[in-house]
This record gives C-alpha cells, sequence and structure tokens, in this order.
C-alpha cells in the first residue's frame, strides 16, 4: 500500500503545482496518478475477495532425496489478475498461476534432503494490479512430511561374509535336546546306537538351535560426529534391515529401546520401525545389547 500512498501524493502534488503555477497541463498527470492510487487498491480488493489457496503433497512420508509432488489449488477473487505469482513453497522458483478460471491448479515437484518431521509450505500467491502499484499477498496452509533414511540396494558380494557366519551358525550352534523315534529316511549318523543296543529300537537324536541366529543389527546414535554422520548411519542400518529381512529376518536394537523387535518377511512391520529411524535423535546414553521380544 506504500505505493498506492506514493503514487496518490504524487498527483496531489502535481495538481497542486497546476494550481500554484497555472499550468493546465500538469492537472492531466496529477488526475491520471490519484486515479490510479484509487482504483489500484479498489482492483486488487475485488480480485482477492473469495480468493483462496491451498497446498496440497501426493505422500506424507517420503525418502531422501526422493520428489514429492506439489499442487496448489488457487481460487481467484472476482476479477483476474494479469501480475499473480505465486511460490508454490518457500525457496520454489515463482510460477503464473493460470487465472483465466475461477479454479486452478500449479503441479511442482520438491526434493526432500534431511531427514525426519519437515514441514513444506506455505504457498504464498502475489497479487497487483496490471501496473504493480498495488500488492497483496495470500498465503496457505502448511504440510507436515515425514522424511525417512534413504534405504540403498546391498549387493549379495557385500555381506557375503555375514550371510555365510549366519548360515554356518545355524548349522552348528545346535545342542542335543532329548531322544526320539527314528523317523525313516532321516540320516543315519543321528542314530544313538547306545539306545537301539539297549532296547532294539531305533532312536535318534534331537536337536534345539542353541541361540536365535538371526543378525542382531544395534544403531549407536551416543555423541555421533555430526548430524551427517548419525544420518548416514541410519541410512545404513535402513539398508541393511531391508536385505537382511529378504534373507529371512534380523533383530533391530535402537536406542532406549528394552527389546529387539524383529524384522521379518511381513511387510507390516518395516514400516513403523522405518519411521521411527527417521526420528532417531544424538542419543545421551551409549548403546547396550537387548534381548529379542
Amino acid at each position: 500500500m506504500r505505493g498506492t500512498r506514493d503514487l496518490a501524493l504524487a498527483g496531489a502534488l502535481l495538481c497542486v503545482l497546476a494550481a500554484l503555477f497555472a499550468t493546465p497541463a500538469l492537472y492531466i498527470p496529477g488526475f491520471a496518478a490519484l486515479l490510479c492510487a484509487a482504483l489500484a487498491p479498489l482492483w486488487v480488493a475485488l480480485a482477492g475477495a473469495g480468493a483462496s489457496l491451498t497446498l496440497l503433497t501426493d505422500a506424507s512420508a517420503v525418502q531422501e532425496g526422493e520428489r514429492v509432488r506439489v499442487s496448489v489449488r488457487v481460487r481467484r477473487g472476482l476479477l483476474p489478475l494479469p501480475g499473480a505469482t505465486l511460490e508454490p513453497y518457500p525457496g520454489a522458483a515463482l510460477v503464473k498461476p493460470p487465472l483465466r478460471h475461477r479454479r486452478s491448479e500449479t503441479v511442482v515437484q520438491a526434493v526432500m534432503s534431511r531427514r525426519g518431521e519437515q514441514t513444506l509450505g506455505p504457498a504464498r500467491l502475489r497479487l497487483s494490479d496490471p501496473l504493480g502499484i498495488c500488492v497483496r499477498e495470500l498465503c496457505s496452509g502448511e504440510r507436515r512430511l515425514l522424511v525417512l533414511p534413504r534405504v540403498h540396494t546391498i549387493s549379495a558380494l557385500a555381506l557375503r561374509d555375514l550371510d555365510e557366519r549366519g548360515r554356518s551358525s545355524l548349522h552348528t550352534a545346535l545342542e542335543l535336546d532329548s531322544l526320539r523315534p527314528y523317523n525313516p529316511g532321516g540320516p543315519a549318523a543321528r542314530i544313538h546306537w547306545p539306545t537301539v543296543a539297549r532296547t532294539g529300537v531305533l532312536m535318534e537324536r534331537g536337536f534345539t538351535a542353541e541361540s536365535d541366529p538371526r543378525v542382531l543389527v544395534m544403531l549407536d546414535a551416543h555423541q555421533p560426529e555430526s548430524e551427517e554422520a548419525l544420518d548416514a548411519a541410519l541410512r545404513a542400518t535402513a539398508s541393511l534391515c531391508v536385505h537382511l529381512a529378504r534373507l529371512g529376518g534380523c533383530l533391530l536394537a535402537l536406542p532406549n529401546d528394552r527389546r529387539a523387535p524383529v524384522i521379518g518377511l511381513d511387510p507390516r512391520h518395516w514400516p513403523v520401525l522405518h519411521a521411527r529411524l527417521a526420528l532417531v535423535r544424538p542419543a545421551v546414553r551409549p548403546a547396550r545389547a537387548v534381548p529379542p521380544p
């Protein structure tokens, strides 16, 4: 509105000068400036009457570096605005919304680079008259997005040694549980020959695993070197969990957890833990071993 006042003062000054110096030619620009100063706010007021701005996204959670579709729905007022510009979100390039119709939609792409709960918006619509004398700004609401640690593909060769150790522990970490009747077709090495000699009945050894053979992934967020270092550790944790889940499952120990939840082949478990990883903050205490559920 400052431009309107300045223009009105300039028009009034021209009219005063025209009267003082008896120069009728100055009346024309003076009255023109006064007329523009009066019509510009009226134009913007009518164009903004009933106008609204709505910011929408196509997802509530995305991974780091992924693009999110941002749509801004504009409902203009009674008059079109040839000088209107739209900023879909802070830092985005300005665009000219199509305001020929009462309702329009502008779609852009945004890249979320940092994990955690982020705020997108507000969108801003700058309204002005054709001469840019009077300016008014409309703002939309904000959208909350959860930015998840990015999951990278891990090749089988990268974790070959870990996979081999996991398979070997499955076969070697066994203890004798009991004797049971021999199952025809089973390995002869399991037959307990002393019992056979004593009773004449074929019996075999029954074994149980000494411990859970699944890999325990433990996240230590105690005093990280930097926020970027913690983000890299979270990306590595998420990538490892997804890779190990496809191999049969793993255990994930997060800071302050009393139990290490299991990540298995059931896809319903992972999104909850992935969201928890996105919200991890530097821990006060070092990580400690936790038992499985």
